[in-house]
């Protein structure tokens, strides 16, 4: 799979989830160094904002290596040939590319005006509630995180992160609370080009279309347990 067909895939799944997104449908940069591709995108919670006077959105990233350019152009077995010769190809066995997406859930306090510090119980239920929904109610991450692969290593596919705070310090010495975030990511599979006919790698279309259905309901989960932290 090349870069423009998996973007078209993504984009597809983003629209087909009704987020609202800040700007466009996300933006691009190209390294000119090594030609690795960089795609991020900002989502808000479905329905608009409900947490004030918190802003809440999600980033969603991720980066397309060079190596995965050069697979999406040519055959696993071309290219092996190429790198090793065809005599040293026939009995070796091609793993299929991968992607990885980071996602951020965060929410900020106005610009420049940060929020009173919560007391140490709201902090409590804060994270009590934010990480009970995210893990078990509205999970933002797949059933499947980890797996063995055929070496019997173990693979990694999914990780979260625990919430954090971004704090500043006032000028008389108080501590004022800026925003805060919680971090995971998910290991996307790309479809290689095989020279059987009979063989083909699945896409990543249903992968896409759960991965935005989790953001979807996680981030009005994240928006909701922000209760906690509001000024009294």
């Amino acid at each position: 799979m090349d870069y423009e067909t998996f973007l078209q895939l993504w984009v597809e799944a983003l629209r087909a989830s009704h987020l609202p997104t800040v700007g466009r449908y996300g933006t691009e940069t190209l390294d000119t160094r090594n030609l690795d591709r960089s795609y991020r995108v900002y989502v808000e919670p479905l329905g608009g904002q409900d947490a004030p006077p918190f802003h809440v959105t999600a980033e969603l990233s991720w980066d397309w290596h060079a190596t995965n350019t050069v697979r999406g152009s040519r055959t696993d077995s071309d290219l092996l040939s190429e790198m090793l010769g065809r005599d040293q190809v026939e009995d070796l066995v091609t793993e299929k590319p991968s992607l990885r997406v980071d996602i951020k859930l965060r929410a900020s306090a106005p610009f420049d005006k940060p929020l009173p510090m919560p007391a140490n119980a709201a902090w409590a239920k804060w994270v009590e509630e934010t990480m009970a929904r995210l893990d078990r109610i509205e999970p933002l991450l797949p059933d499947e995180i980890v797996r063995e692969n055929r070496m019997g290593m173990t693979e990694v596919l999914g990780w979260q992160g625990s919430p954090t705070a971004k704090v500043v310090c006032g000028p008389g010495g108080e501590l004022r609370l800026e925003g805060v975030e919680v971090a995971a990511m998910q290991i996307i599979e790309l479809p290689r080009l095989i020279d059987n006919p009979d063989e083909h790698d699945e896409g990543p279309e249903v992968e896409l279309e759960e991965l935005f259905g989790r953001v979807r309901a996680s981030l009005m989960a994240w928006m909701q347990a922000l209760d906690h932290l509001r000024p009294r």
